[in-house]
């Protein structure tokens, strides 16, 4: 995986973020672990599946072109060890304790100068359940793509690299120099400037829609502080189904409306 441009909608999620409003999403999966599961076999485990993620190795950084762009390229440096953590929730309930420290951890944007995604791993009382938090900027993945990056890390991997390997993360591929063509600069310059102006324009659509009075429609009016609450729901899959039956859609589609 070489080097390749943001395209003008993540471009615009990069550049929007801010302390107040931090622009990645994230998901929260909670496990009942099999007998002998130790937090350290849990972490070399999504640490080895994330490293296999050819995607996660990615971080941004400036080009030459066009002006104000910016570019995927393979970390040279990466070691996933820096991005997979291991946090104990101090006694009490299990899933209030983790949704509180979810809710903490989702409050900090994620630094700039690696590939933009943390992973914490976690854990209540020896032997009682456990949770998986992942957070991915919106530049890095949208919905699909991180449900794809999800699979990768919780699903089996059909080809995983030996542990070592991957903990040490040398690229598969190393990344090309941004360096264009002379000989194609003039086509690339005006393609470039065309997704820059994209850009510019999804984020003055962002900024007008800002500007408008929603009191009228919306409860949800109050300024963004940057701080984050995360609340869960038990809800019986079967349930679930026989609305989807009755009422037609998705799951995914009644799961929304609650």
């Amino acid at each position: 995986m070489g080097t390749e441009l943001l395209a003008p909608l993540d471009l615009a999620f990069w550049h929007f973020e801010s302390d107040a409003h931090p622009m990645h999403l994230g998901a929260l999966a909670v496990f009942a672990p099999a007998p002998d599961t130790t937090p350290t076999r849990i972490l070399d485990l999504l640490g080895t599946r994330a490293a296999a993620i050819p995607r996660l190795r990615m971080c941004v950084r400036d080009v030459l072109l066009p002006v104000g762009g910016k570019a995927w390229t393979v970390d040279k440096d990466f070691d996933v060890h820096r991005h997979v953590e291991h946090i104990a929730v101090d006694g009490g309930d299990f899933m209030t304790g983790a949704g509180r420290l979810a809710g903490e951890l989702m409050e900090r944007p994620l630094g700039r100068g690696r590939p933009p995604w943390r992973m914490y791993l976690i854990g209540g009382a020896e032997g009682g359940p456990f949770a998986v938090l992942v957070k991915l900027h919106h530049a890095l993945a949208d919905g699909m793509r991180a449900v794809a990056i999800g699979a990768g890390i919780f699903d089996e991997i059909a080809a995983v690299t030996d542990a070592r390997t991957a903990a040490r993360g040398r690229p598969a591929v190393p990344p090309r120099s941004w360096l264009p063509d002379p000989r194609e600069m003039a086509g690339m310059a005006l393609g470039r400037i065309g997704e820059v102006g994209r850009a510019l324009g999804v984020g003055a659509s962002v900024v007008r829609a800002g500007r408008l009075d929603l009191r009228s429609t919306t409860a949800f009016t109050a300024p963004s502080s940057g701080t984050r609450r995360l609340a869960t729901a038990d809800l019986d899959a079967g349930d679930l189904q026989r609305i989807r039956r009755a009422e037609g859609g998705t799951a995914n589609d009644i799961l929304l409306a609650v």
